[in-house]
Formats: structure tokens, sequence, C-alpha cells
């Protein structure tokens, strides 16, 4: 009876590594999560396939040059990896450097900066339609917040918040001494009533209160700008300067790639050595190794 399996030639190289391909020779050097089986198999298959080794001895070595080959690939990964997540944290760390450095008044974080410049047009925006809109406008806390400190910037240092009586309303917590982001009753109506209130204790013409209050808007958003352009050279730097891993870990990264190369090619060259002996040629017993150390 004839044995099962194929005859032709064609049919015998295609289920030569199907021991291979279902991974019975070695384990799967493959991290859950990360890498996949699939992919390692696919690359282990290739190598196997380039090297055609005959015989147990020249597959191990084969499988052997496949592992350290996908070894290598993880660390070339590793490093795109730490640049990458150090990149990532680009914002985070500039937040933390300008906590200790000259910053220490405005926003810190980059996200913050950048949303001093939107809030700062939109209160301008909003300072300049003021006179024109309704009294009944509900208004953002934050948007009355800013309308009255831009206000109230005008008004001479030796007034006193405590002198200024606003409206019944307005809890004593969100006046001009409180947080007044945190009360969400505002209207027109009552801010122009406080900025009333305000140019009468002052001794100051409204309209040109209001008008002061448009005109340092204008130079507020021109402060957030230069902050904003500040900040966006500080992470362009920042980002020049970590186009590689820090020095510790590159140092790592090329102790453990080195190694790996050195039993690359010493599991390579040992494969060749086999290969060439099988066709009848003369390989010597000692090899050339990647460092140049005859025999090491």
């Amino acid at each position: 009876m004839a044995k099962g399996g194929p005859a032709t030639q064609e049919g015998k190289e295609v289920v030569r590594w199907n021991a291979t391909r279902h991974g019975i020779r070695s384990p799967a050097p493959v991290i859950p999560g990360v890498e996949k089986v699939e992919d390692w198999e696919e690359h282990r298959v290739g190598i196997l396939e380039s090297l055609s080794p005959e015989g147990h001895l020249e597959e191990v070595l084969a499988e052997r040059v496949a592992l350290l080959s996908w070894r290598l690939n993880r660390v070339t990964r590793y490093e795109t990896e730490t640049i990458a997540l150090s990149q990532e944290k680009m914002e985070d760390d500039l937040a933390d450097k300008r906590c200790f450095d000259s910053y220490l008044l405005g926003a810190t974080h980059p996200e913050d900066v950048r949303g001093a410049v939107h809030d700062a047009r939109r209160v301008q925006r909003l300072i300049k339609q003021f006179p024109k809109l309704p009294g009944d406008k509900r208004l953002s806390a934050p948007d009355a917040a800013g309308i009255l400190d831009l206000v109230w910037g005008g008004v001479d240092e030796e007034v006193e918040a405590e002198e200024v009586q606003l409206p019944e309303e307005i809890p004593e917590w969100a006046g001009l001494e409180g947080d007044m982001t945190e009360w969400e009753g505002w209207t027109v109506s009552l801010v122009r009533e406080c900025i009333s209130t305000i140019a009468s204790v002052a001794g100051e013409d409204e309209k040109e209160l209001i008008e002061g209050a448009t005109e340092r808007a204008r130079l507020d958003i021109i402060s957030a700008q230069a902050a904003a352009e500040r900040v966006e050279q500080d992470l362009a730097r920042m980002s020049r300067e970590r186009l590689l891993p820090d020095e510790k870990v590159l140092e790592k990264v090329a102790r453990f790639e080195a190694h790996l190369s050195r039993l690359f090619h010493k599991a390579l060259h040992e494969l060749e050595a086999l290969q060439v002996r099988r066709s009848g040629g003369a390989a010597p017993l000692a090899r050339l190794d990647v460092d140049g150390l005859a025999g090491s």
C-alpha cells in the first residue's frame, strides 16, 4: 500500500515546513498584546525557506537565526516606542518645567496656554458687543468674570473691593474678592449694574471704563498669543532633543542589540559552515566573529 502524502516535488516543498508553521519545534517568542503569533510564524517560515536547512542541526541553527532576528526587530521597535512615548509626554514635561522656571504667573500647561488665547478672544468679542446686548441675556460665569476683571483692572488701586456694593442677587463669595467663575446666575443686566457701581465708587465714567477694558482685552490677546508662541517654540525644541532616547535607554538598547547581533551572526556562520561541508566544501572550524576575534 502506498504511503499517504504528496508525491510531487512541489507538494513536498509545500508540506516541508508544516511542523514549523505549527510551532512544534520551538515555542513562539511572542509578547501577548504586543506581537502576533501569525507574524512570528510568517517571519520564521520565511527565514527557514531563505536558509534552506537540511537535517536537524541545520534546522536548529536556522530557527535560532529566525529567533534572534525577531528579537533584533523588537529592539528597533522598543527604541521607536521609547521615542514616541517621550514625544507624547512633552507637554506634561514642559508644564512641570514651567512650574519651576520663570513662568510663575498664568497657565503652565500648553493646553491651558492655548486655551487662554481662545478665552481672551472670546471675552474681547463679548466686551465689544456688550453695550448692545439685551439685559436679560445670560452670561457664562467665566465670561462675566472676564468682563468684570477687565473693568476692575482700570480702577485706581486705592479703591478697595469691599467698598463696592454689588447687587443683592450676587452672593458675597462671588463678588470682586470672591470666585465669580463659580456662580451661574450672571446676566448682562447684572454685569452692567456691577460696572455702574464700580464706576460710581471709583469716580470714573462708566463708558470710559468699558472702553479701557476693551483696550486691555486687546492687549491680553497679544500677551496670550506671545505666551502660546513661546510654548510652541519650547515644544519644537524639546521634540528635536527627543529624536533619540535618553542616554540611559540608549546605552541599554545599544548593549542589548550588540549582544543579539553577535549571537545572530554566530548562528548564521555556523549554519553556513555546516552547509558548506555538506556540499563537499572545506569550512574552517574557527569562524571570524563580528567583533573581529577568530573563534571567540
